[in-house]
C-alpha cells in the first residue's frame, strides 16, 4: 500500500496588490512535521485544512525539516492547503482581482460580506486607485432584521455588497444587480451564472468549461 502524501503551498502576497504573486508546492507524507512549525494554532485542525500566515522562523524550520526553502522578505507568506480549483485550467479570479483589473484584465469585481467588520480584506488595496480614478467603486449595505451569530459566535448585523468596476465599464455594476434581482425571482441557473461569467470578464470557453463541470455534473448528481 502506497503512503499518503498531503499537497500545500507555500504562497507569497504582494504587499502592494493583496494577491499571491510567488508560489511553491509542497508535498508531505507526515502531517506531524507541519504541525511541529505551526504550534498550537492548528490544534483544532486535524487535517490542516485552513490557512495559515507563517514567520521568517516558520519558514526557516520548513527548509531544515522538510528540505524545502521559500525566500520571500517583501510581504506575508501563507501556508495553503492544496484546493481542487487548482485543477481548473485557467486562473480563478479570485484573490486576483485588483492585479488582473490594473492589468486590464478583468472589468469588474465585487466582494459580498457579512459586516462587521466594515471592510473587505484587500479593501486598503483597492481604495488607492478608487482615489486616482482609476476604479469606479460602488458599497451597498442591507441590514438583517436582527443580528445574527456566526459558526465561530461572532455577530453580523447584514450583508455589506462593495462593486469595482475599470472606468469606463460602470454599467457592469447596474447589470450584475439586475441579474441578481432576477434570479431571486425564479431560481440561479446556468444561464444566470454564464451572463455573471461574462460580467466578470471570463472568456466564452472559459464558461463552457465552468458550467459544465458545475451545473451539468450537478445534473447528473441529482
Amino acid at each position: 500500500m502506497s503512503q499518503r502524501t498531503y499537497r500545500f503551498i507555500l504562497q507569497a502576497q504582494d504587499p502592494d496588490h493583496g494577491c499571491p504573486v510567488l508560489e511553491r508546492l509542497l508535498v508531505v507524507s507526515d502531517l506531524g512535521e507541519l504541525r511541529a512549525v505551526l504550534g498550537s494554532i492548528a490544534d483544532d485542525d486535524p487535517e490542516l485544512a485552513h490557512a495559515y500566515r507563517l514567520e521568517s522562523c516558520d519558514l526557516t524550520q520548513i527548509a531544515r525539516r522538510l528540505g524545502v526553502t521559500f525566500d520571500w522578505n517583501r510581504g506575508d507568506v501563507w501556508l495553503c492547503p492544496w484546493s481542487s480549483a487548482r485543477n481548473i485550467p485557467y486562473l480563478i479570479h479570485t484573490g486576483y482581482e485588483l492585479a488582473l483589473m490594473l492589468e486590464g484584465r478583468k472589468p469588474f469585481a465585487f466582494f459580498v460580506e457579512e459586516y462587521p467588520p466594515h471592510r473587505h480584506s484587500t479593501e486598503d488595496h483597492f481604495d488607492p486607485h478608487v482615489a486616482k480614478g482609476l476604479l469606479h467603486k460602488q458599497v451597498d449595505v442591507e441590514p438583517f432584521g436582527e443580528p445574527i451569530r456566526g459558526v465561530n459566535g461572532q455577530l453580523f448585523e447584514g450583508v455589506r455588497t462593495v462593486c469595482y468596476a475599470l472606468r469606463g465599464e460602470e454599467w457592469r455594476v447596474s447589470a450584475w444587480k439586475l441579474i441578481r434581482e432576477a434570479a431571486q425571482k425564479s431560481r440561479w441557473d446556468e444561464n444566470f451564472e454564464r451572463l455573471e461569467g461574462m460580467l466578470l470578464g471570463y472568456d466564452d470557453w472559459q464558461n463552457d468549461w465552468w458550467i459544465a463541470g458545475t451545473f451539468q455534473s450537478e445534473a447528473v448528481a441529482d
